[in-house]
């Protein structure tokens, strides 16, 4: 049982190596650590200097680990804004303290809304290039932003302007959601070719565009819209997702 759990976790990391790796390298220019305390994140919340129970994993994930075989259920303190359970996509409010009860197995987890998370598909060490696309993790929401910067990750060659870096937003209408890919910045070229954009949200969808043009390479299913085999070149991309009348 132990080791599944620790399996999955594991595999969980691996999938999310791109938003660490891009956090580690805002790190190593600011200071500022992936692994940070609420407070720091949210400095005006008073209530939350004295939380020692959860931490933000860079400025878009909250962790709250269930610290203590016997501490069910346990409460967890959400900061304000809109936050998203990052297992079940359930939608959550913030500044509001909720009781959870997880099983050994569940780590609660919750994202900002308003971020972009990139995620790779598994690997089984980090020397291993993954197959497939780079997948974008879009949560709408005010000020909807993330960050992708990648390079070789095993030399220098960055020093000398060898690595990626690019911005993603996105934009929410009434009746539609705008995802931006920015041009990327830097000669490196990543493993992957194309990208594959998850906007979570109302799935009824009436139409997707991509670069102003109707396309069909796109899936709505329980809780997001998933829109394949957007190339990536280094150009930038828009993205429009029109939704059935909300």
């Amino acid at each position: 049982m132990h080791e599944a759990i620790r399996k999955k976790y594991i595999e969980t990391r691996y999938r999310l190596m791109p938003y660490i790796y891009t956090g580690m390298e805002e790190t190593s220019r600011t200071g500022i650590p992936l692994m940070r305390p609420l407070f720091l994140e949210f400095p005006a919340e008073t209530s939350l200097t004295t939380n020692g129970e959860e931490y933000m994993f860079g400025s878009t994930m909250l962790v709250a680990p269930k610290l203590w075989p016997f501490l069910q259920p346990y409460e967890i303190m959400l900061p304000k804004g809109d936050w998203v359970n990052y297992v079940t996509v359930e939608n959550l409010a913030g500044s509001q303290t909720i009781q959870v009860d997880p099983p050994l197995d569940v780590l609660p987890g919750y994202v900002r809304a308003g971020s972009i998370i990139p995620q790779q598909p598994l690997v089984h060490n980090v020397d291993e290039t993954p197959k497939g696309p780079l997948e974008l993790r879009v949560y709408p929401g005010p000020n909807c932003a993330g960050n992708l910067y990648m390079d070789d990750g095993n030399t220098f060659a960055y020093q000398k302007g060898e690595f990626l870096r690019t911005h993603f937003t996105c934009e929410m209408a009434s009746d539609d959601v705008k995802v931006h890919i920015g041009a990327a910045e830097g000669p490196y070229h990543p493993w992957f070719t194309d990208l594959q954009v998850s906007v979570y949200g109302p799935a009824s969808v009436r139409e997707v565009r991509l670069d102003g043009k109707p396309t069909k390479s796109w899936k709505a299913g329980s809780g997001s819209v998933v829109v394949n085999d957007v190339p990536w070149t280094g150009a930038p991309h828009d993205i429009e997702i029109q939704y059935n009348h909300r």
